[in-house]
């Protein structure tokens, strides 16, 4: 199924988006879906593994990996015994022409034998979750920003 893509033009340097929303392993921050992040492993790097408490009241593993700091993550997990299987990717740019300007692009895709049905299903679900997530980011970011 194909993935949900969002993306944003932030006021806020690439290093105040990564401190304010992925560096303190705090996403429930920014992620509408989330309650908490629960055994976090270590810092946001890559192999740093965690458990996505749902607002849903489901526990779900995921593991962080293609960290790079100020420029990009990924997170992937499985749930319901690896039939649902779910992937996202955070890439920060910073503009060329302006130093306190950067662009989010958030891409966030469920697959697996029942992850293309409950795309399918609950698209609108899905598409809010990333939007939100992303609306998240920014306002964190800048709110980060101004106060630098």
């Amino acid at each position: 199924m194909a993935p949900c893509e969002v993306s944003a033009t932030v006021r806020a340097t690439p290093a105040t988006i990564w401190s304010s929303c992925f560096e303190p392993m705090k996403w429930e921050s920014w992620d509408p879906d989330l309650r908490e992040l629960k055994d976090v492993s270590g810092p946001c790097d890559s192999g740093t593994t965690c458990t996505f408490a749902m607002n849903n009241g489901q526990d779900i593993p995921a593991e962080l990996i293609d960290v790079r700091k100020n420029e990009c993550l990924t997170f992937r997990g499985k749930a319901f015994f690896g039939t649902v299987k779910f992937e996202g990717n955070v890439l920060i740019s910073k503009d060329p022409n302006e130093e306190a300007i950067s662009r989010i692009d958030y891409t966030f895709r469920l697959h697996g034998m029942l992850g293309g049905a409950v795309n399918l299903f609950q698209r609108d679900e899905v598409v809010h979750g990333t939007q939100g997530g992303l609306d998240n980011m920014v306002r964190l970011s800048e709110e980060a920003q101004r106060l630098n």
